[in-house]
């Protein structure tokens, strides 16, 4: 037996004579510190890139601002909303409702080219990350931009641009794929569809709506986001 008996990796390596191996191993595993945040409070896409959960805490961009979301449930590193939003800006696709990778950090857009819809929209989202989680700084790509239109309408909205009530919770629901919903709100044709559920299929960027396929027919028809609530 002898030498020949011991197992394992690190011991092998003693045995081979490979020390510089073994400490490299160890420096791998060692959990290294995470990065301190600017500490003037002054931001920029790379460094926010750091900051995506995977070593750092999560943060995210949105009108400007970076917002500290580690406590979010919905936003982890590599899963659902973490994947696009995660250590990005989240400004132009928070205003469009869109969950494609490639809006996430797009800034080829003015926010008076948005219609009312994602304006109020997005006045809801800001309203979402920067009363519930802690705002870190700013970004420095943003300098100049003029955001006080959606902060101004923040003050009435609540995410996905749904009309502030009383009884709503101040920073609302996230919704996503496969989530059973109940439907409210709507008026006309669609009226009878009040108070009737269905599951969320995604969201229509040409038509301006969630698709949600109906319990009661089996029918897909097209919401805007205000008409939905996540059913509990």
């Amino acid at each position: 037996s002898g030498m020949l008996s011991v197992v394992g990796p690190v011991a092998l390596a003693f045995v081979l004579g490979a020390v510089p191996v073994v400490l490299m191993l160890l420096r791998r595993f060692k959990a290294e510190p995470p990065d301190e945040m600017p500490s003037d409070g002054v931001w920029n896409l790379e460094t926010l890139s750091k900051f995506d959960g995977q070593r750092n805490p999560i943060c995210l961009g949105v009108c400007g601002l970076v917002v500290d979301v580690s406590a979010s449930e919905n936003i982890k590193y590599g899963e659902s909303y973490g994947k696009i939003w995660a250590g990005r800006d989240a400004t132009y696709s928070l205003a469009t409702l869109s969950l494609k990778m490639e809006d996430a950090n797009k800034m080829d857009y003015k926010v008076a080219d948005f219609t009312e819809d994602q304006h109020k929209a997005l006045a809801g989202w800001y309203k979402h990350f920067t009363t519930k989680y802690k705002v870190v700084g700013r970004l420095q790509e943003y300098e100049g931009w003029d955001f006080s239109s959606v902060a101004q309408e923040a003050k009435s909205q609540t995410p996905f641009g749904a009309p502030r009530t009383d009884s709503s919770e101040e920073g609302g629901v996230l919704l996503k794929r496969g989530d059973a919903v109940t439907i409210r709100g709507c008026e006309g044709a669609q009226e009878e569809l009040n108070g009737t559920s269905g599951v969320l299929e995604g969201f229509d960027r040409d038509k301006g709506g969630f698709e949600v396929r109906l319990d009661a027919t089996g029918e897909a028809a097209i919401f805007k986001p205000a008409q939905l609530a996540k059913k509990a």
